[in-house]
């Protein structure tokens, strides 16, 4: 039986705790990013709410039992590149493989113009009761 020295012991326990919360912290930045409507909930969100996070709505369409508001994508300022990483896995029978996967440049943050509005990436139509409060939310 062979001795080993404490100061051995704690060296590897360091460097296995860094490492581990190393792996971890790659794998927290591997979780998607959230909805942009995550924000809107449905009973509770008004149209004053959602007017000033994304303004005015592209199209209104009134009803008798409330309005439907339309909002299309907005583009950024600039066109921003797709973003691709060559990732590595295992093919068929173990074999190594890699394939290009697109990435999201903005990693889930908000992208706002000049008066604080967000950049919407995909159309959005909200149904509000006469009340002015969201009753159903939507994107094709």
């Amino acid at each position: 039986m062979s001795y080993v020295r404490p100061r051995t012991i704690l060296c590897r326990l360091v460097c296995s705790f860094t490492l581990t919360l190393g792996l971890l912290g790659l794998l927290a930045a591997c979780v998607s990013t959230p909805d942009q409507t995550e924000w809107i909930r449905i009973g509770v969100t008004t149209k004053d709410d959602v007017i000033a996070r994304y303004g005015q709505p592209d199209l209104l369409m009134a009803a008798p039992g409330g309005d439907t508001a339309l909002y299309h994508p907005t583009g950024s300022r600039a066109s921003v590149p797709r973003l691709e990483i060559p990732t590595a896995q295992v093919g068929p029978f173990g074999a190594p493989t890699t394939r290009m996967q697109s990435i999201d440049p903005g990693l889930g943050a908000k992208e706002m113009d000049k008066r604080g509005n967000v950049f919407l990436r995909k159309e959005l139509r909200i149904r509000y009761d006469t009340r002015g409060v969201v009753q159903g939310l939507s994107s094709p």
